[in-house]
């Protein structure tokens, strides 16, 4: 599943495609309970939206709903095993990731003994000649269509992305957001066993604020059905502390 999705593509002549967007999204304010059910210090977590697509993996013959909710403020997300990567991820109950690269696993060992595994993603936060590649990458391999539609107030932009191996070409949304979207595309670089039911691995081709909102290809189709409130609190407690080598 993972691989670094720049490296399939061709250079077309009519490639290039750098981002326009007419304004910059408005920032999602903290609702009132944050205040009160935000307590990192004490293992608990609290998410006030939730992004929900519909997607089949058509290699996989598989189909089904997405559900990641997400903190407004800090950009932290979060993913249910029954909501998103399921089978993916099957000692797992949940996953937090944050924009910095830190992630929380909680789950059960094979004594079913909860556990918390904490993980910090390097790739979360690329570098100058990374970012650099980048837009380098896709400025020429992601030919803008010019159509444009709001997705749940974000602006999103069609592209045409082509591939070396194939003559297939895919049809991408991309949405701005106000929010970091990287803990969702960074799971694709986490050793623990997690996976989404199809794979997001474009850590090292877009900005932090660039949502895919829709895929259509030959082995996947993704699109965004909702975005708005859909507060849950989540905890840690009662998940010891697992270390890693």
């Amino acid at each position: 599943m993972k691989r670094y999705f720049a490296s399939l593509m061709i250079v077309s002549a009519l490639a290039y495609s750098a981002p326009i967007f007419a304004q910059a999204p408005k920032k999602i304010a903290a609702d009132k309970q944050r205040a009160a059910m935000w307590q990192p210090a004490k293992g608990q977590y609290y998410f006030s939206h939730s992004l929900v697509y519909d997607y089949e993996n058509k290699a996989d013959q598989t189909k089904g709903t997405i559900t990641i909710y997400l903190d407004p403020v800090s950009g932290g997300m979060c993913f249910k095993k029954e909501s998103s990567f399921g089978k993916g991820g099957k000692d797992f109950d949940f996953v937090i990731g944050f924009p910095d690269g830190k992630y929380i696993f909680c789950g059960a060992d094979e004594n079913g003994k909860k556990i918390r595994i904490n993980e910090a993603v390097g790739a979360l936060k690329p570098g100058p000649d990374t970012k650099a590649q980048a837009r380098e990458d896709f400025s020429t391999y992601w030919a803008a269509t010019g159509n444009k539609r709001d997705d749940f107030g974000f602006e999103s932009l069609e592209y045409n992305v082509s591939y070396a191996t194939s003559e297939n070409k895919d049809t991408v949304w991309l949405a701005k957001t106000p929010f970091n979207v990287y803990p969702l595309y960074g799971l694709e670089f986490v050793e623990s066993a997690v996976a989404m039911p199809t794979s997001l691995d474009y850590m090292h081709l877009l900005e932090p604020n660039q949502l895919v909102a829709e895929i259509s290809s030959k082995d996947t189709i993704l699109k965004l059905k909702s975005f708005g409130k859909d507060p849950i609190t989540i905890s840690t407690k009662g998940y010891t502390a697992f270390k890693t080598e």
